[in-house]
Protein backbone atom coordinates (compact mmCIF):
# COMPACT_ATOMS: atom_id res chain seq x y z
CA UNK A 1 0.00 0.00 0.00
CA UNK A 2 1.11 3.55 -0.66
CA UNK A 3 0.60 6.63 1.48
CA UNK A 4 -2.41 8.88 0.96
CA UNK A 5 -4.98 6.09 0.73
CA UNK A 6 -8.70 6.81 0.56
CA UNK A 7 -9.97 4.98 3.64
CA UNK A 8 -13.51 4.41 4.91
CA UNK A 9 -13.91 3.66 8.61
CA UNK A 10 -17.20 2.08 9.65
CA UNK A 11 -18.40 2.49 13.24
CA UNK A 12 -21.46 2.80 15.50
CA UNK A 13 -23.30 6.00 16.41
CA UNK A 14 -21.82 6.35 19.91
CA UNK A 15 -18.20 6.15 18.74
CA UNK A 16 -18.60 8.34 15.63
CA UNK A 17 -17.26 11.60 17.03
CA UNK A 18 -14.39 9.88 18.82
CA UNK A 19 -13.39 8.07 15.62
CA UNK A 20 -13.47 11.33 13.65
CA UNK A 21 -11.18 13.01 16.19
CA UNK A 22 -8.73 10.12 16.26
CA UNK A 23 -8.55 9.94 12.45
CA UNK A 24 -8.27 13.69 11.88
CA UNK A 25 -4.46 13.78 11.97
CA UNK A 26 -3.91 10.88 9.58
CA UNK A 27 -1.85 11.20 6.41
CA UNK A 28 -4.63 9.27 4.64
CA UNK A 29 -7.91 10.67 3.31
CA UNK A 30 -10.31 9.21 5.88
CA UNK A 31 -14.11 9.17 5.82
CA UNK A 32 -16.14 7.91 8.79
CA UNK A 33 -19.55 6.30 8.24
CA UNK A 34 -21.69 5.31 11.25
CA UNK A 35 -24.17 2.47 10.73
CA UNK A 36 -27.59 2.66 12.43
CA UNK A 37 -26.48 0.82 15.60
CA UNK A 38 -25.49 2.41 18.91
CA UNK A 39 -22.47 0.27 19.76
CA UNK A 40 -19.87 -0.66 17.12
CA UNK A 41 -19.51 -4.17 18.51
CA UNK A 42 -23.12 -4.91 17.47
CA UNK A 43 -22.31 -4.47 13.77
CA UNK A 44 -22.32 -7.74 11.82
CA UNK A 45 -20.40 -8.35 8.58
CA UNK A 46 -23.63 -9.10 6.71
CA UNK A 47 -25.28 -5.94 8.03
CA UNK A 48 -22.27 -3.86 6.98
CA UNK A 49 -22.21 -5.52 3.55
CA UNK A 50 -25.88 -4.63 3.00
CA UNK A 51 -25.40 -1.03 4.19
CA UNK A 52 -22.30 -0.45 2.04
CA UNK A 53 -23.35 -2.43 -1.02
CA UNK A 54 -23.79 0.76 -3.06
CA UNK A 55 -20.02 1.44 -2.95
CA UNK A 56 -17.73 0.49 -5.83
CA UNK A 57 -14.02 -0.26 -6.07
CA UNK A 58 -13.02 3.25 -7.10
CA UNK A 59 -14.77 4.94 -4.14
CA UNK A 60 -12.19 3.85 -1.56
CA UNK A 61 -9.00 1.85 -1.51
CA UNK A 62 -9.60 0.36 1.92
CA UNK A 63 -12.46 -0.21 4.36
CA UNK A 64 -11.90 -0.72 8.09
CA UNK A 65 -14.64 -2.24 10.23
CA UNK A 66 -14.48 -2.14 14.05
CA UNK A 67 -12.14 -4.70 15.55
CA UNK A 68 -14.94 -5.74 17.89
CA UNK A 69 -17.07 -7.04 15.01
CA UNK A 70 -17.51 -10.80 15.32
CA UNK A 71 -16.58 -13.10 12.48
CA UNK A 72 -15.04 -12.60 9.05
CA UNK A 73 -15.56 -9.22 7.33
CA UNK A 74 -15.14 -10.71 3.82
CA UNK A 75 -18.85 -10.16 2.97
CA UNK A 76 -18.18 -6.40 2.84
CA UNK A 77 -15.34 -6.88 0.37
CA UNK A 78 -17.47 -9.22 -1.73
CA UNK A 79 -20.31 -6.67 -1.82
CA UNK A 80 -18.16 -3.62 -2.65
CA UNK A 81 -15.05 -4.95 -4.36
CA UNK A 82 -13.01 -2.84 -1.93
CA UNK A 83 -10.33 -4.53 0.28
CA UNK A 84 -11.87 -4.75 3.75
CA UNK A 85 -10.20 -5.53 7.08
CA UNK A 86 -10.84 -5.29 10.78
CA UNK A 87 -9.63 -2.07 12.36
CA UNK A 88 -8.80 -1.58 16.02
CA UNK A 89 -10.99 -2.66 18.91
CA UNK A 90 -10.13 0.55 20.73
CA UNK A 91 -10.39 4.01 19.17
CA UNK A 92 -7.16 5.04 20.89
CA UNK A 93 -5.30 2.57 18.65
CA UNK A 94 -6.70 4.11 15.45
CA UNK A 95 -3.88 6.65 14.81
CA UNK A 96 -1.31 3.85 15.11
CA UNK A 97 -3.29 1.55 12.81
CA UNK A 98 -3.62 4.26 10.17
CA UNK A 99 0.07 5.04 10.46
CA UNK A 100 0.95 1.36 9.92
CA UNK A 101 -1.15 0.87 6.78
CA UNK A 102 1.27 -0.68 4.31
CA UNK A 103 3.66 -1.96 7.01
CA UNK A 104 1.41 -4.43 8.84
CA UNK A 105 -0.74 -7.00 7.06
CA UNK A 106 -4.18 -6.54 8.60
CA UNK A 107 -6.76 -9.29 8.96
CA UNK A 108 -10.36 -10.01 8.08
CA UNK A 109 -10.84 -11.99 11.28
CA UNK A 110 -8.51 -10.47 13.92
CA UNK A 111 -8.63 -7.02 15.46
CA UNK A 112 -5.92 -4.63 14.26
CA UNK A 113 -5.27 -3.81 17.93
CA UNK A 114 -4.03 -7.35 18.45
CA UNK A 115 -1.97 -7.30 15.26
CA UNK A 116 -0.11 -4.07 16.01
CA UNK A 117 0.76 -5.42 19.47
CA UNK A 118 1.98 -8.63 17.85
CA UNK A 119 4.01 -6.64 15.32
CA UNK A 120 5.69 -4.66 18.08
CA UNK A 121 6.40 -7.81 20.10
CA UNK A 122 7.81 -9.59 17.05
CA UNK A 123 10.03 -6.63 16.21
CA UNK A 124 11.34 -6.43 19.79
CA UNK A 125 11.98 -10.19 19.94
CA UNK A 126 13.77 -10.18 16.60
CA UNK A 127 15.93 -7.22 17.61
CA UNK A 128 16.94 -8.87 20.88
CA UNK A 129 17.62 -12.24 19.24
CA UNK A 130 19.87 -10.60 16.65
CA UNK A 131 21.90 -8.90 19.38
CA UNK A 132 22.27 -12.07 21.43
CA UNK A 133 23.46 -14.06 18.41
CA UNK A 134 26.14 -11.42 17.78
CA UNK A 135 27.46 -11.11 21.35
CA UNK A 136 31.01 -12.17 20.50
CA UNK A 137 31.32 -9.59 17.77
CA UNK A 138 29.73 -6.91 19.97
CA UNK A 139 32.11 -7.59 22.86
CA UNK A 140 35.09 -7.47 20.51
CA UNK A 141 33.95 -4.23 18.93
CA UNK A 142 32.59 -2.36 21.96
CA UNK A 143 34.34 -4.04 24.87
CA UNK A 144 32.92 -6.06 27.73
CA UNK A 145 33.43 -9.18 29.77
CA UNK A 146 32.51 -12.83 29.44
CA UNK A 147 31.36 -14.54 32.64
CA UNK A 148 31.24 -18.33 32.89
CA UNK A 149 32.44 -21.15 30.72
CA UNK A 150 31.74 -24.72 29.63
CA UNK A 151 28.49 -23.86 27.86
CA UNK A 152 27.21 -21.48 30.55
CA UNK A 153 28.42 -18.12 29.28
CA UNK A 154 26.99 -14.64 29.76
CA UNK A 155 28.46 -11.67 27.91
CA UNK A 156 28.38 -8.30 29.65
CA UNK A 157 28.93 -4.99 27.90
CA UNK A 158 27.56 -1.62 26.83
CA UNK A 159 26.29 -3.00 23.51
CA UNK A 160 24.25 -5.72 25.24
CA UNK A 161 21.19 -5.70 27.52
CA UNK A 162 21.86 -5.41 31.23
CA UNK A 163 22.24 -8.87 32.76
CA UNK A 164 20.23 -10.03 35.78
CA UNK A 165 21.83 -11.73 38.80
CA UNK A 166 19.19 -13.44 40.96
CA UNK A 167 20.17 -14.15 44.56
CA UNK A 168 19.17 -17.23 46.55
CA UNK A 169 19.04 -15.44 49.90
CA UNK A 170 20.51 -17.25 52.96
CA UNK A 171 21.24 -20.31 50.82
CA UNK A 172 23.08 -22.26 53.58
CA UNK A 173 19.86 -22.34 55.65
CA UNK A 174 17.95 -24.12 52.87
CA UNK A 175 17.89 -27.84 52.13
CA UNK A 176 19.51 -28.96 48.89
CA UNK A 177 16.24 -29.58 47.07
CA UNK A 178 14.98 -26.09 47.95
CA UNK A 179 18.18 -24.59 46.52
CA UNK A 180 17.70 -26.59 43.31
CA UNK A 181 14.09 -25.45 43.00
CA UNK A 182 15.03 -21.84 43.63
CA UNK A 183 17.80 -21.93 41.03
CA UNK A 184 15.51 -23.50 38.42
CA UNK A 185 12.79 -20.98 39.24
CA UNK A 186 15.20 -18.09 38.67
CA UNK A 187 16.32 -19.62 35.38
CA UNK A 188 12.69 -19.89 34.24
CA UNK A 189 12.07 -16.26 35.31
CA UNK A 190 14.81 -14.95 33.01
CA UNK A 191 17.87 -14.65 35.26
CA UNK A 192 21.26 -14.62 33.53
CA UNK A 193 23.28 -15.60 36.62
CA UNK A 194 22.18 -17.41 39.78
CA UNK A 195 23.78 -16.09 42.97
CA UNK A 196 24.35 -18.03 46.19
CA UNK A 197 23.74 -15.72 49.14
CA UNK A 198 25.83 -16.75 52.14
CA UNK A 199 25.39 -15.73 55.81
CA UNK A 200 27.32 -12.66 56.92
CA UNK A 201 29.49 -13.32 59.98
CA UNK A 202 28.99 -17.09 59.87
CA UNK A 203 31.59 -18.61 57.50
CA UNK A 204 30.68 -22.00 56.00
CA UNK A 205 33.26 -22.79 53.33
CA UNK A 206 32.17 -26.43 53.01
CA UNK A 207 28.59 -25.30 52.37
CA UNK A 208 29.80 -22.73 49.84
CA UNK A 209 31.56 -25.39 47.77
CA UNK A 210 28.59 -27.76 47.95
CA UNK A 211 26.11 -25.03 47.01
CA UNK A 212 28.14 -24.04 43.95
CA UNK A 213 28.09 -27.65 42.76
CA UNK A 214 24.36 -27.98 43.47
CA UNK A 215 23.41 -24.85 41.53
CA UNK A 216 25.77 -25.66 38.65
CA UNK A 217 24.16 -29.08 38.29
CA UNK A 218 20.66 -27.59 38.38
CA UNK A 219 20.77 -24.82 35.76
CA UNK A 220 22.56 -23.91 32.54
CA UNK A 221 23.63 -20.52 33.86
CA UNK A 222 26.80 -19.06 35.41
CA UNK A 223 26.89 -19.20 39.21
CA UNK A 224 28.04 -16.44 41.57
CA UNK A 225 28.55 -16.32 45.32
CA UNK A 226 27.68 -13.39 47.57
CA UNK A 227 30.09 -13.25 50.50
CA UNK A 228 33.04 -11.23 51.78
CA UNK A 229 34.54 -14.15 53.65
CA UNK A 230 37.86 -15.26 52.06
CA UNK A 231 37.43 -18.90 53.10
CA UNK A 232 34.01 -19.14 51.44
CA UNK A 233 35.29 -17.37 48.33
CA UNK A 234 38.26 -19.72 48.11
CA UNK A 235 36.06 -22.80 48.49
CA UNK A 236 33.64 -21.50 45.89
CA UNK A 237 36.50 -20.72 43.48
CA UNK A 238 37.83 -24.26 43.88
CA UNK A 239 34.33 -25.55 43.09
CA UNK A 240 34.26 -23.55 39.84
CA UNK A 241 32.18 -20.50 40.76
CA UNK A 242 31.91 -18.05 37.85
CA UNK A 243 31.65 -14.73 39.71
CA UNK A 244 32.48 -13.47 43.20
CA UNK A 245 30.43 -10.84 45.03
CA UNK A 246 32.45 -9.23 46.50
CA UNK A 247 35.95 -8.02 47.35
CA UNK A 248 36.97 -4.80 49.08
CA UNK A 249 39.95 -3.27 50.89
CA UNK A 250 39.47 -5.64 53.83
CA UNK A 251 39.55 -9.02 52.07
CA UNK A 252 41.09 -8.66 48.60
CA UNK A 253 44.64 -9.62 49.57
CA UNK A 254 43.46 -12.94 51.03
CA UNK A 255 41.07 -13.57 48.14
CA UNK A 256 43.76 -12.85 45.53
CA UNK A 257 45.56 -16.06 46.44
CA UNK A 258 42.59 -18.24 45.49
CA UNK A 259 40.36 -16.33 43.07
CA UNK A 260 42.38 -13.80 41.08
CA UNK A 261 41.37 -15.48 37.80
CA UNK A 262 37.66 -15.34 38.68
CA UNK A 263 35.58 -12.26 37.81
CA UNK A 264 35.00 -10.24 41.00
CA UNK A 265 32.79 -7.36 42.07
CA UNK A 266 34.75 -4.63 43.85
CA UNK A 267 33.06 -2.54 46.56
CA UNK A 268 33.91 1.01 47.73
CA UNK A 269 34.46 -0.22 51.28
CA UNK A 270 36.56 -1.91 53.90
CA UNK A 271 33.88 -3.88 55.71
CA UNK A 272 36.45 -5.45 58.03
CA UNK A 273 37.02 -1.98 59.50
CA UNK A 274 33.43 -0.75 58.98
CA UNK A 275 34.31 1.76 56.25
CA UNK A 276 31.75 2.69 53.56
CA UNK A 277 32.00 6.35 52.48
CA UNK A 278 28.61 8.08 52.31
CA UNK A 279 29.27 11.02 50.01
CA UNK A 280 29.21 10.31 46.27
CA UNK A 281 32.62 11.85 45.57
CA UNK A 282 34.32 10.08 48.49
CA UNK A 283 32.70 6.78 47.60
CA UNK A 284 33.84 6.93 43.97
CA UNK A 285 37.37 7.86 44.99
CA UNK A 286 37.52 4.94 47.43
CA UNK A 287 36.07 2.57 44.82
CA UNK A 288 38.63 3.57 42.20
CA UNK A 289 41.44 3.09 44.70
CA UNK A 290 40.09 -0.38 45.52
CA UNK A 291 39.90 -1.26 41.83
CA UNK A 292 43.51 -0.18 41.26
CA UNK A 293 44.61 -2.21 44.27
CA UNK A 294 42.70 -5.25 42.96
CA UNK A 295 44.43 -4.95 39.60
CA UNK A 296 47.80 -4.71 41.33
CA UNK A 297 46.97 -7.94 43.17
CA UNK A 298 46.33 -9.73 39.87
CA UNK A 299 42.55 -9.62 39.49
CA UNK A 300 41.97 -9.49 35.75
CA UNK A 301 38.16 -9.34 35.49
CA UNK A 302 36.73 -6.56 37.66
CA UNK A 303 33.17 -5.30 38.04
CA UNK A 304 32.51 -2.08 39.99
CA UNK A 305 29.67 -1.70 42.49
CA UNK A 306 29.24 1.83 43.86
CA UNK A 307 26.42 0.33 46.05
CA UNK A 308 22.82 1.46 45.65
CA UNK A 309 21.30 2.66 48.94
CA UNK A 310 17.66 2.41 50.14
CA UNK A 311 15.40 5.37 49.48
CA UNK A 312 15.15 8.22 52.00
CA UNK A 313 17.48 6.75 54.62
CA UNK A 314 20.40 6.57 54.03
CA UNK A 315 19.30 7.93 50.63
CA UNK A 316 18.91 6.75 47.05
CA UNK A 317 19.88 9.96 45.28
CA UNK A 318 23.40 10.26 46.72
CA UNK A 319 24.21 6.69 45.70
CA UNK A 320 22.84 7.33 42.19
CA UNK A 321 25.19 10.28 41.97
CA UNK A 322 28.05 7.94 42.83
CA UNK A 323 27.08 5.69 39.91
CA UNK A 324 26.99 8.65 37.55
CA UNK A 325 30.33 10.01 38.78
CA UNK A 326 31.99 6.61 38.51
CA UNK A 327 30.78 6.05 34.95
CA UNK A 328 32.01 9.50 33.93
CA UNK A 329 35.43 8.71 35.36
CA UNK A 330 35.57 5.14 34.03
CA UNK A 331 33.69 4.28 30.85
CA UNK A 332 34.99 0.73 30.49
CA UNK A 333 34.77 -1.21 33.77
CA UNK A 334 31.45 -3.11 33.97
CA UNK A 335 29.13 -1.83 36.70
CA UNK A 336 26.77 -3.75 38.98
CA UNK A 337 23.55 -2.10 40.17
CA UNK A 338 21.90 -3.68 43.24
CA UNK A 339 18.16 -3.12 42.97
CA UNK A 340 17.35 -5.25 46.00
CA UNK A 341 18.47 -2.61 48.50
CA UNK A 342 15.64 -0.40 47.23
CA UNK A 343 12.96 -2.88 46.14
CA UNK A 344 13.00 -4.82 49.40
CA UNK A 345 12.95 -1.69 51.57
CA UNK A 346 10.00 0.19 50.11
CA UNK A 347 6.32 -0.74 50.40
CA UNK A 348 5.50 -0.08 46.76
CA UNK A 349 4.53 -2.67 44.15
CA UNK A 350 7.73 -4.14 42.72
CA UNK A 351 6.99 -3.87 38.94
CA UNK A 352 7.04 -0.08 39.04
CA UNK A 353 10.01 0.08 41.39
CA UNK A 354 12.07 -2.41 39.41
CA UNK A 355 11.12 -0.82 36.10
CA UNK A 356 12.13 2.66 37.19
CA UNK A 357 15.34 1.44 38.85
CA UNK A 358 16.28 -0.41 35.67
CA UNK A 359 15.75 2.83 33.73
CA UNK A 360 18.04 4.68 36.15
CA UNK A 361 20.58 1.86 35.93
CA UNK A 362 20.55 2.17 32.16
CA UNK A 363 21.06 5.93 32.36
CA UNK A 364 24.10 5.60 34.64
CA UNK A 365 25.66 2.93 32.41
CA UNK A 366 25.15 -0.18 34.56
CA UNK A 367 25.69 -3.61 33.03
CA UNK A 368 24.51 -6.02 35.72
CA UNK A 369 21.33 -5.85 37.83
CA UNK A 370 21.40 -7.68 41.17
CA UNK A 371 17.99 -8.66 42.57
CA UNK A 372 16.77 -11.06 45.29
CA UNK A 373 13.19 -12.13 45.97
CA UNK A 374 13.43 -12.16 49.74
CA UNK A 375 10.07 -10.77 50.90
CA UNK A 376 6.62 -11.73 49.56
CA UNK A 377 6.12 -8.25 48.10
CA UNK A 378 9.22 -8.74 45.94
CA UNK A 379 8.01 -12.02 44.42
CA UNK A 380 8.54 -12.12 40.64
CA UNK A 381 11.13 -9.34 40.84
CA UNK A 382 13.55 -11.39 38.74
CA UNK A 383 11.07 -11.62 35.88
CA UNK A 384 10.23 -7.93 36.21
CA UNK A 385 13.88 -6.91 36.27
CA UNK A 386 14.74 -9.08 33.27
CA UNK A 387 11.85 -7.58 31.30
CA UNK A 388 12.85 -4.06 32.36
CA UNK A 389 16.45 -4.69 31.30
CA UNK A 390 15.29 -5.63 27.80
CA UNK A 391 12.99 -2.62 27.65
CA UNK A 392 15.74 -0.19 28.57
CA UNK A 393 18.12 -1.76 26.08
CA UNK A 394 15.61 -1.28 23.26
CA UNK A 395 14.86 2.28 24.39
CA UNK A 396 18.57 3.16 24.39
CA UNK A 397 19.13 1.45 21.06
CA UNK A 398 16.18 3.20 19.40
CA UNK A 399 16.85 6.48 21.23
CA UNK A 400 13.26 6.74 22.50
CA UNK A 401 11.55 6.68 25.91
CA UNK A 402 10.70 3.16 27.17
CA UNK A 403 7.20 3.26 25.68
CA UNK A 404 5.51 1.35 22.83
CA UNK A 405 8.54 -0.92 22.53
CA UNK A 406 6.71 -4.24 22.17
CA UNK A 407 7.61 -5.03 25.79
CA UNK A 408 6.13 -3.63 28.96
CA UNK A 409 5.66 -4.16 32.70
CA UNK A 410 1.97 -3.27 32.82
CA UNK A 411 0.28 -5.82 35.07
CA UNK A 412 -2.67 -4.02 36.66
CA UNK A 413 -2.72 -0.77 34.71
CA UNK A 414 -3.26 -0.55 30.93
CA UNK A 415 -2.02 1.80 28.23
CA UNK A 416 -5.44 2.38 26.67
CA UNK A 417 -8.96 2.15 28.02
CA UNK A 418 -10.68 -0.43 25.83
CA UNK A 419 -14.21 -0.76 27.21
CA UNK A 420 -17.31 0.40 25.36
CA UNK A 421 -18.99 3.27 27.26
CA UNK A 422 -22.35 2.48 28.87
CA UNK A 423 -25.26 4.70 27.93
CA UNK A 424 -27.77 4.94 30.85
CA UNK A 425 -30.45 5.94 28.35
CA UNK A 426 -30.50 2.30 27.26
CA UNK A 427 -32.46 1.59 30.46
CA UNK A 428 -35.44 3.66 29.32
CA UNK A 429 -38.46 1.43 28.85
CA UNK A 430 -36.53 -1.68 29.90
CA UNK A 431 -36.88 -3.88 32.97
CA UNK A 432 -33.97 -2.93 35.28
CA UNK A 433 -33.13 -5.05 38.34
CA UNK A 434 -31.02 -3.82 41.22
CA UNK A 435 -28.86 -6.81 42.17
CA UNK A 436 -29.01 -8.24 45.69
CA UNK A 437 -27.18 -11.18 47.20
CA UNK A 438 -28.45 -14.07 49.30
CA UNK A 439 -26.65 -15.48 52.29
CA UNK A 440 -28.47 -18.80 52.34
CA UNK A 441 -27.04 -21.37 49.92
CA UNK A 442 -28.38 -24.82 49.22
CA UNK A 443 -25.76 -27.59 49.19
CA UNK A 444 -24.83 -28.92 45.73
CA UNK A 445 -25.48 -32.67 45.77
CA UNK A 446 -22.69 -33.27 43.25
CA UNK A 447 -20.15 -32.17 45.87
CA UNK A 448 -17.93 -29.23 46.76
CA UNK A 449 -14.49 -27.90 45.80
CA UNK A 450 -11.32 -26.80 47.55
CA UNK A 451 -9.49 -24.24 45.39
CA UNK A 452 -5.72 -23.82 45.79
CA UNK A 453 -2.68 -22.50 43.93
CA UNK A 454 0.37 -24.61 43.01
CA UNK A 455 2.94 -21.85 42.49
CA UNK A 456 5.88 -24.10 41.77
CA UNK A 457 4.23 -25.66 38.74
CA UNK A 458 2.01 -22.70 37.82
CA UNK A 459 -1.35 -24.45 38.30
CA UNK A 460 -4.69 -23.57 39.82
CA UNK A 461 -5.97 -26.68 41.62
CA UNK A 462 -9.65 -27.56 42.11
CA UNK A 463 -10.07 -30.57 44.41
CA UNK A 464 -13.55 -32.15 44.37
CA UNK A 465 -15.17 -33.81 47.39
CA UNK A 466 -18.49 -35.69 47.35
CA UNK A 467 -18.81 -35.83 51.11
CA UNK A 468 -16.76 -35.80 54.28
CA UNK A 469 -14.38 -38.46 52.95
CA UNK A 470 -11.26 -37.67 50.94
CA UNK A 471 -11.26 -36.12 47.47
CA UNK A 472 -12.39 -38.11 44.45
CA UNK A 473 -11.12 -35.85 41.63
CA UNK A 474 -8.42 -33.19 41.32
CA UNK A 475 -8.68 -30.81 38.37
CA UNK A 476 -5.62 -28.70 37.60
CA UNK A 477 -4.92 -26.13 34.93
CA UNK A 478 -3.33 -22.80 34.14
CA UNK A 479 -6.55 -20.86 33.51
CA UNK A 480 -9.92 -20.62 35.21
CA UNK A 481 -11.68 -21.23 31.89
CA UNK A 482 -10.11 -24.61 31.16
CA UNK A 483 -10.75 -25.75 34.74
CA UNK A 484 -14.43 -24.81 34.94
CA UNK A 485 -15.05 -26.22 31.47
CA UNK A 486 -13.52 -29.51 32.61
CA UNK A 487 -15.64 -29.44 35.79
CA UNK A 488 -18.82 -28.93 33.75
CA UNK A 489 -17.82 -31.58 31.21
CA UNK A 490 -17.19 -34.12 33.99
CA UNK A 491 -20.51 -33.38 35.68
CA UNK A 492 -18.90 -32.21 38.92
CA UNK A 493 -21.24 -29.25 39.45
CA UNK A 494 -25.02 -29.37 39.53
CA UNK A 495 -26.30 -25.92 40.53
CA UNK A 496 -26.15 -22.57 38.78
CA UNK A 497 -25.10 -20.67 41.89
CA UNK A 498 -22.34 -23.21 42.60
CA UNK A 499 -21.09 -22.92 39.01
CA UNK A 500 -21.08 -19.12 39.27
CA UNK A 501 -19.22 -19.34 42.58
CA UNK A 502 -16.60 -21.65 41.06
CA UNK A 503 -16.05 -19.31 38.12
CA UNK A 504 -15.48 -16.42 40.54
CA UNK A 505 -13.08 -18.33 42.77
CA UNK A 506 -11.13 -19.93 39.92
CA UNK A 507 -10.61 -16.56 38.21
CA UNK A 508 -9.51 -15.08 41.53
CA UNK A 509 -7.00 -17.93 41.96
CA UNK A 510 -5.70 -17.45 38.41
CA UNK A 511 -5.15 -13.74 39.06
CA UNK A 512 -3.42 -14.52 42.38
CA UNK A 513 -1.09 -16.90 40.55
CA UNK A 514 -0.28 -14.38 37.81
CA UNK A 515 0.15 -11.42 40.16
CA UNK A 516 2.01 -13.24 42.94
CA UNK A 517 -0.67 -12.44 45.51
CA UNK A 518 -1.90 -14.76 48.24
CA UNK A 519 -5.02 -16.75 47.43
CA UNK A 520 -7.60 -17.56 50.11
CA UNK A 521 -10.83 -19.24 49.10
CA UNK A 522 -13.82 -17.02 49.93
CA UNK A 523 -11.45 -14.21 50.93
CA UNK A 524 -10.78 -11.00 48.98
CA UNK A 525 -7.91 -10.88 46.49
CA UNK A 526 -7.29 -7.20 47.27
CA UNK A 527 -7.78 -5.82 50.76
Amino acid sequence: MRTGLRVLIVTGKIAEESIRRKASGSKHAVDVRPLPVSVAAFITPDQAAEALGFLRRGDYELILLPGTVRGDVSPVEEATGIPTFKGPSNADDLPIVLDLLGEVEFSKTESASDLIQDARRDRAASELETVERSWRELVERHGGMVIGGEGRVVAVGSALPMRVIAEIVNAPTLDIESVRRRARYYESEGADIVDIGMLAGSPRPEAAAELVEVVRSSVELPVSIDTLDPSEIGAAADAGVDLVLSVDRGNMEEVAASASDTPVVVLPSNMREGILPRGAEERVAYLRENIERARDLGFSKIIADPVLEPAVKPGLLESLMAYRLFRRADSETPVLFGLGNVTELIDVDSPGVNGLLAALASEVGANLLFIPEYSPKARRSVRETAQAARMMFLAQRREVPPKDLGLDLLLLKEKRHAEEPYDPSAEEGERVLDARGEDALEYDRTGWFLIQVDRERGFVIATHFRGVEGPDVIVRGETAREIYQTIIREGLVGKYDHAAYLGKELMKAELALRLGRSYSQDGPLFK
